[in-house]
Parts: C-alpha cells; sequence; structure tokens
C-alpha cells in the first residue's frame, strides 16, 4: 500500500535544503522542525538568519544597509581600511586568515576582517534526507594560499547547527594566520533583559576606544571611565550610550550563551577553545555618530577569535598567530544552537 510519502515530489516536512537567488546571490537555506539557517554562498557563506522556528525569532541582527551584492555596488572611493563595512548586511561572517585592522600579509594587503568574507564560495549538497541535511562549502582565497572548507550540517528535533571546519595550507612556506567568528546578534532577540554566560575564571580586558576603563578586572564587572561599576554580562538598553568593547580571555571550555529572560530562548555557542582562547565583545549601544553608523548600531558581537590584539601585524610580531606548515591542514568545529530557558 502506498503512503502519502509517496505523493510529496518536494518536502515539505523533516530536513531539507533549498537552494535560489538573493539580491542576486547564490543563496542556501537549511532548517528542520527547530530551527531555519540562511546562508549566502556567494558572500563569505554569510548567515544571514538563524530562525528559532517555535517563537518565529531571528537571533541575527540585519544592519540598516541591507544586502549589498559586490557585483552591483560601485564605491565612491575606496574605504580606508577595507570595504568590509560597506557591504556588512549584519549577520555572521568567517574572519580569514587576518581579522580586526587591515594589514601587510607577508607582503598582501588584507582589509578589514580579513579576505574570505567577500569572496563567492562552491558548494555541494552532501545530504538531504528528511532526518539530516548538510551542505559542504569551499574556497580558495586570492591574496593567501589557503583553502577553506566548512560543512554544516542540521538533524530532526535537533536546535542545532553543526559547523566543521578544515584549512589548508596550499602554499610552499609555514605561514601564521589569525581565525575568527562575527556572530552579531540584534532586535527582535536582542535587548535590555538578555544575559550573556561564560564559564571559568574569566578576564575582561577593554579595548582602550569604548566607555570602559582601560585596566582588566574579572568576569562580569568593569569600570567605566566616570567610576561606575558595570555588568558586562547584562546587556543595555540603547539609551544607555555605554560604548563597551572588549576581549574575554580565561575560559573554562568555549562556550557562551545569550539568554532573552522575558523570551525564555536563548542561543548558544560551542567551540574549540584551543584554537580560539578568546572572545571579542562589541556592544556599541547606539553610541557611533559618525559614518556608517549614525546612531543606528544597537548591535551585540560576541566572537570567539585566535589572538588578540585584532591586528595581525602585531600578533606576528608578538608570535601569537595559529602556525601551519605547507599541505598542513587543520580542522575544527563548532556548535551553533537554540534553547528555551529563562535565567542565565
Amino acid at each position: 500500500m502506498k503512503t502519502l510519502a509517496n505523493y510529496i515530489h518536494n518536502r515539505n516536512y523533516g530536513c531539507r535544503v533549498k537552494e535560489y537567488t538573493y539580491h542576486g546571490l547564490k543563496t542556501v537555506s537549511i532548517e528542520n522542525d527547530m530551527i531555519s539557517v540562511v546562508v549566502l554562498a556567494d558572500k563569505g557563506t554569510d548567515i544571514i538568519e538563524f530562525v528559532y522556528k517555535p517563537l518565529d525569532v531571528d537571533f541575527m541582527w540585519h544592519s540598516f544597509n541591507g544586502i549589498k551584492n559586490p557585483a552591483g555596488y560601485v564605491q565612491t572611493c575606496e574605504a580606508q581600511g577595507g570595504s568590509f563595512l560597506d557591504y556588512y548586511e549584519g549577520g555572521w561572517q568567517e574572519l580569514f586568515p587576518t581579522f580586526g585592522a587591515n594589514s601587510d600579509y607577508y607582503g598582501a594587503k588584507i582589509g578589514i576582517h580579513g579576505e574570505v568574507w567577500n569572496l563567492p564560495w562552491s558548494y555541494a549538497i552532501l545530504d538531504d534526507k528528511p532526518e539530516i541535511v548538510s551542505v559542504r562549502f569551499w574556497v580558495r582565497a586570492v591574496r593567501t594560499p589557503f583553502y577553506l572548507e566548512k560543512t554544516l550540517t542540521l538533524k530532526l528535533h535537533d536546535a542545532s547547527l553543526y559547523m566543521d571546519e578544515r584549512v589548508v595550507n596550499e602554499g610552499n612556506m609555514p605561514l601564521e594566520f589569525m581565525w575568527g567568528h562575527h556572530p552579531a546578534f540584534g532586535p527582535v532577540f536582542l535587548d535590555d533583559s538578555c544575559r550573556i554566560c561564560v564559564d571559568g575564571d574569566v578576564k575582561i580586558i577593554p579595548d582602550a576606544q569604548c566607555s570602559l576603563e582601560a585596566s582588566a578586572s574579572d568576569w562580569p564587572l568593569a569600570q567605566d571611565r566616570k567610576g561606575n561599576r558595570i555588568d558586562i554580562s547584562r546587556v543595555q538598553h540603547p539609551e544607555s550610550r555605554l560604548n563597551i568593547s572588549c576581549a574575554l580571555e580565561g575560559f573554562k571550555q568555549g562556550r557562551f550563551h545569550i539568554v532573552n529572560t522575558s523570551m525564555g530562548l536563548g542561543f548558544g555557542l560551542d567551540w574549540d577553545k584551543a584554537l580560539f582562547p578568546y572572545i571579542w565583545i562589541w556592544e556599541p549601544n547606539a553610541t557611533q555618530k559618525s559614518a556608517p553608523w549614525y546612531g543606528r548600531d544597537y548591535v551585540l558581537g560576541i566572537e570567539p577569535w585566535s589572538a588578540i590584539p585584532g591586528d595581525f601585524d602585531e600578533v606576528k610580531k608578538k608570535d601569537k598567530g595559529i602556525r601551519i606548515a605547507p599541505g598542513e591542514s587543520i580542522l575544527t568545529s563548532l556548535r551553533a544552537y537554540a534553547f528555551r530557558e529563562e535565567t542565565c
């Protein structure tokens, strides 16, 4: 006897994958019964949506600039340091083989946040079954001799995105590099009921340009330049006018949680803290009154980084980069997930 499955010709249940063109960019969406994830294959594999379906809440920040196709946007002049912010639509970027400041990478000029965030990636669907979907993406950098690959996987009844990555040095000399992930969270998920959770004897290392005093302190308390104690674990209201920018180190495990206590909804990220021993917190709270923000920057970035500061020239000078031999591969895995929780 035939079942109803015999009459379903394009799967509309369980895990599934879709390919389409969005703003002129090849785009891949993967979803299951719990979450939906949208990836811009033609722009760095940026994750532009990470939706918890039971509440219809997207964790990702969506920039005022929207999505710009690099092929269709012509700059009036070259941006100082690189064009990352011209094309930044929010979401989650891969930062590689440098991040932070523009740099000189063994003679190659690399702009802000590295080389691969704006490159088109190839992809192939590995699994497309009701129980599991899996898509592999890969790219070869242009100014650096790296091959980078990531595989994204969803499983039925599991609110987790599994990310397996591999970098290969295709050059004929040993190199150092930096590696980071740049997820940014915004409304409607983000508000001042959100709490940030990390585990361990964590130290706060403020950025000199933010509202915090430059001296290091123990998580979660820091001091602002007026002498007030600030709880970094509590997300601020945009009217707080506190520009929070700092590194965290000393984790017991590579993990952070953000919990919106009003919604009872959380986002978590697990990663290899041996490869990414720092996270960078970027919480400007609408304080940037100059270009490109103009006071529109209510956003929270919590970013696993391989090194601090965010400056390859300094990292290489201090021998703090990731070392990779000719032909060597380095592998890592991350897991991003949604969960229901009222406290942090």
